[in-house]
């Protein structure tokens, strides 16, 4: 009777790979012909498992203790073997180049006494190309390089009557083809007559050449006969340029945060840059229902500042509403960060009845997270006054006391509707003003000085007092570039790190790192190293996204490695999100620290991607014209 080859044990193999993604989502049947041409490896401490000279026949699966991977001097290995990575139990390595791995194989060595799974490459492949949920879980490059595409998200349907379509659906689709166009030189009336005919509440205007060069709208000319302008002045008279467009392929969220955040009502959409449609806020509006459009008019609508309280309840509900339909973390800080903005608002309005207006024009800045539009739930709106005394100094004193008084009843109120925290406040004046260059000279923590910078987050939010809304956002001084660049260098002077590996982060030295924080290692560093890049080189954006896209338009940083950087923020926001909607509220609960032993392998080899992205991040701005 032959003996039992104690390398092939398929039932024990098709059992644990049924708990590994994303072999889990595989038919049993499948697995157990994957499991039948497997073989089990075991290796002691520090042995070698592989070599850059040896061809890879086979996919590994970690089936107990850990490894690390080496790339060959001279090259650099693309993840998922990322060079100097380490894979945990339930994570993979030694992908086939024509699956979108490395195109040599990395020197492998057991952290620990260990057991490997060892599926052949041909099934490996066989099965990846069959189902692409397969290759989609190891990475855009290899589900490319398979030809294979990431299963859509499925469009949430637009009758639904919790508004998460604007987070599931494109500008594109929604908005109304076949434009209406007139001539630059037409007259208001027949630009009147064209909108009548066309059954449109706006037309753009084009030159000869059939560039959009502006556009009237129906409120433009009703202001027209407000004013007494004669319907036979050309269309140039009241046209708005130039004509805000927006990505076929942006979210409806985009659409929306333009809409209201700058204050018009149409988006020319376009593709390429070509112009395909229009979208309105009336493509966008439900009539009803649970959504972030209806808390948003509801807040609009809030009678008090208990009616306010009872609203922003509504918040957390809302983001996992939206989380659970797929939006991502950006999407909801954003329209988390809009509401706050729209609570912020209104309480000044039904404070300002209360305690009367204030004697100069006040603008309210909100900076950091909120600043960015980056505001997770629970987070607090960190928030700045400026008072325009038009250095008169008994209105400037009037303001202060006005201040005084109005200030501690705001605080208490954004308290009681949880956009207060003891990490926030409300400072007066501008807080790029008190940033004094002395203070970056010494030695210090570069991520808590960096930290301080959130003061160039800031945005103008709202305004009181006389005048209105009617002023520009104050100009504040900046530090000195070499300032920025110093601290860019003490910022990136410190390797991310490798992965998570028996549920602590593992450095890049093989060390442990002391406390396991996500968000301080991940996240944190990418906000703060795209916002120093970005005052480097005079870019305006205060967003994280728009800052690494405008770094990657400008040729600042390499598309790939913004890329990466977009990615990364992406999942380490979303890893964050789901900890705190997961902690329902509890205080202090630390967002950013979920118990080891919560992560799955899927998590732990997003963790060990990203943190390589960081690491990409970090190299590029370690470049030599990035330094002092």
């Amino acid at each position: 009777m032959q003996a039992r080859d104690p390398s092939r044990q398929p039932e024990a193999v098709a059992a644990f790979l049924a708990t590994v993604p994303p072999f889990d989502a595989i038919p049993p049947a499948e697995l157990a012909t994957l499991a039948a041409g497997s073989q089990v490896a075991f290796y002691l401490e520090n042995e070698r498992v592989s070599g850059p000279e040896e061809a890879m026949d086979w996919v590994c699966c970690v089936q107990r203790g850990g490894v690390r991977l080496s790339a060959p001097v001279g090259t650099a290995c693309s993840w998922p073997d990322a060079p100097g990575g380490v894979c945990g139990e339930g994570e993979c390595f030694g992908l086939p180049a024509d699956l979108g791995g490395p195109d040599h194989t990395c020197e492998v060595r057991a952290l620990e006494d260990t057991f490997l799974v060892r599926l052949p490459r041909a099934a490996f492949v066989t099965l990846a190309r069959r189902h692409p949920r397969v290759a989609a879980y190891f990475g855009d490059a290899l589900s490319r390089a398979a030809g294979l595409e990431r299963p859509r998200r499925e469009a949430a349907c637009p009758g639904r009557d919790d508004g998460d379509y604007l987070f599931t659906r494109l500008a594109g689709e929604v908005a109304s083809h076949g434009l209406v166009c007139v001539a630059r030189g037409t007259d208001l009336r027949r630009a009147a007559g064209v909108m009548e005919d066309g059954r449109v509440g706006s037309v753009l205007v084009r030159e000869a050449s059939g560039a959009v060069i502006g556009i009237v709208t129906d409120r433009d000319l009703r202001r027209a006969v407000a004013r007494g302008i004669a319907l036979s002045a050309p269309v140039e008279t009241l046209m708005s340029a130039p004509v805000t467009a927006i990505d076929a392929d942006a979210p409806c969220f985009d659409a929306l945060i333009r809409m209201t955040g700058e204050g018009f009502r149409h988006l020319l959409v376009t593709v390429d840059g070509n112009p395909v449609g229009m979208v309105t806020a009336s493509d966008l509006l439900l009539s009803h229902g649970r959504s972030p459009m209806a808390l948003l008019r509801a807040v609009g609508r809030a009678g008090d500042a208990a009616d306010l309280r009872a609203l922003c309840r509504g918040i957390r509900p809302l983001a996992a509403a939206l989380t659970a339909r797929g939006a991502t973390a950006m999407a909801v800080g954003g329209i988390v960060a809009l509401l706050a903005e729209r609570v912020l608002s209104r309480l000044l309005a039904i404070l300002e009845k209360k305690c009367g207006p204030p004697p100069a024009r006040c603008r309210w800045l909100a900076y950091g997270a909120a600043g960015r539009r980056e505001m997770l739930p629970d987070a607090g709106l960190a928030l700045a006054v400026v008072a325009e005394d038009g250095g008169d100094p008994i209105i400037a004193r009037a303001a202060r006391t006005y201040l005084a008084a109005f200030v501690p009843l705001l605080e208490e109120e954004l308290a009681a509707c949880g956009l207060r925290t003891p990490a926030t406040g409300l400072c007066l004046g501008d807080p790029r003003e008190r940033l004094d260059p002395a203070a970056f000279a010494g030695d210090g923590d570069p991520l808590t000085l960096e930290g301080s910078l959130e003061a160039f987050d800031a945005r103008v939010v709202a305004a009181t007092g006389p005048g209105g809304a009617d002023g520009q956002e104050p100009v504040a001084p900046g530090l000195p570039r070499e300032i920025f660049l110093r601290l860019l260098a003490e910022l990136t002077a410190h390797p991310a790190p490798l992965g998570i590996y028996q549920g602590r982060l593992m450095e890049r030295d093989g060390s442990f790192a002391p406390i396991f924080d996500l968000a301080a290692r991940g996240s944190r560093p990418i906000v703060a190293m795209v916002r120093l890049a970005a005052l480097v080189e005079g870019i305006g954006e205060t967003g994280t996204l728009a800052r690494l896209e405008r770094l990657e338009q400008g040729g600042h940083l390499p598309e790939t490695v913004c890329r990466a950087a977009r990615e990364a923020l992406i999942f380490f926001e979303g890893e964050r999100l789901g900890w705190l909607l997961a902690a329902g509220g509890v205080p202090g609960e630390r967002h950013g620290e979920p118990r080891p032993e919560t992560l799955s392998p899927r998590r732990r080899y997003g963790c060990r991607a990203a943190f390589a992205a960081v690491e990409g991040l970090r190299l590029a701005l370690c470049e030599p014209r990035w330094r002092p």
